[in-house]
């Protein structure tokens, strides 16, 4: 499969390279002079490249196209011809004066999966708005119930929505190309940050949609179950996911040593517990405060009931089981090497990206090479490059 990506920032060139981990042949085009800004920006450099870049380009070929040009638009035409896939996630309608817009590519390249990626979709009253991870937080609902009353609306610390909607396209976009195979024409694929920040809402709407009932922030606790977040003990925090059945609920409390908490009106149901959570919290934690987080955990799996130390982003990196699934990987070599996280997925075992990620225009004269002879017989001349 050959993508040619024109994303820039993060959802596109994350879902990009997704594919690459997936065995696509992804050829990064980059506008001159400078390419994807990403690559002067964030705090951390390797060998003068920025890690944030890196982050999200492993697996990629670069090549510099000047976009202004005839013969740069007229050199990525000639790679689309020759493509399966072409990513982008501007602004909706702003590749139009290119002629890269879905309608008009898809018009020269029948054949072509086209995917795109944006804030707010590509129609609708508020599609042309600039789609930033931490902007639809606000705009979805997902800041109003992250946080507490007493911190406000809080944003989550992950750019979750630019990594759930490029994961959205990639799937599409698989999926489109398994339907092309039998029908021979592409289609336009479609994700964006609003609808996956929606979507991840679909097992607390119920209580909007039924009762009427408008979510609140609860801090690290669900607004459906209980026991169900975060828990001071002795010596830090642990979370406890002891809701999920009435059982499970008794057994927790058998290991907290307060089964008379099962006969207390206050949390007899589990709608009773979610009611009364802050005082839940005071009793659970009365009891936890007495234990360290590890003699808590070693009681808890014995009982079978779920939990786990809260960690930090370097524990959880060096944990067992991530060391064991290789999600820390190394990639390059020499100045230019660097750490990486490895796809969220597996395919008959681990997947590997195929290169590191690309020094600006390094695949330039590889990738051109394959195309000289197509721009000759189309008459047109000059290099696109910068």
């Amino acid at each position: 499969m050959k993508v040619v990506d024109l994303t820039r920032f993060v959802s596109g060139s994350y879902a990009t390279m997704l594919l690459a981990a997936l065995g696509a042949d992804v050829v990064k085009v980059e506008a001159s002079p400078d390419g994807d800004p990403y690559r002067s920006q964030g705090t951390a450099f390797v060998g003068g490249e920025s890690g944030l870049f890196q982050a999200l380009n492993t697996g990629k070929r670069s090549i510099v196209v000047d976009l202004r040009s005839e013969a740069g638009r007229a050199e990525l035409d000639a790679l689309l011809a020759d493509a399966d896939v072409f990513m982008e996630n501007g602004r909706p309608g702003s590749l139009a004066r290119l002629g890269l817009d879905a309608e008009s590519v898809r018009e020269r390249h029948p054949h072509l999966v086209y995917g795109s990626v944006s804030g707010y979709g590509q129609t609708g009253p508020e599609s042309s708005k600039g789609g930033f991870d931490l902007i639809l937080q606000a705009e979805s609902g997902l800041m109003s119930v992250t946080g507490s009353a007493e911190s406000g609306p809080v944003k989550v610390g992950a750019p979750v929505l630019d990594i759930g909607s490029a994961i959205s396209c990639a799937l599409g976009v698989v999926s489109a190309l398994y339907a092309r195979d039998r029908t021979g024409r592409g289609a336009h694929v479609t994700s964006s940050l609003i609808e996956f920040a929606l979507a991840c809402f679909t097992s607390a709407v119920p209580a909007l949609f039924v009762d009427d009932e408008l979510p609140q922030p609860m801090g690290s606790h669900s607004p459906t179950f209980a026991p169900y977040g975060a828990f001071r003990a002795r010596d830090g925090s642990l979370v406890v996911a002891g809701a999920g059945s009435e059982a499970l609920w008794i057994r927790f409390c058998e290991v907290l040593g307060a089964t008379e908490l099962t006969s207390d009106a206050r949390f007899r149901t589990n709608a009773e517990r979610v009611r009364n959570l802050d005082e839940l919290i005071t009793e659970i934690e009365s009891r936890l405060s007495t234990e360290d987080v590890a003699v808590w955990l070693g009681w808890f799996a014995e009982a079978g009931v779920p939990a786990a130390r809260v960690r930090n982003l370097r524990e959880a990196l060096t944990s067992p089981q991530v060391e064991h699934l290789g999600l820390v990987r190394d990639e390059g070599g020499g100045e230019r090497g660097y750490r990486h996280i490895g796809p969220p997925l597996q395919v008959d075992g681990p997947l590997r990206y195929p290169r590191p990620a690309p020094a600006l225009g390094e695949h330039d004269d590889e990738v051109r090479t394959t195309l000289r002879e197509r721009l000759t017989g189309s008459g047109v001349t000059g290099d696109g490059g910068a």
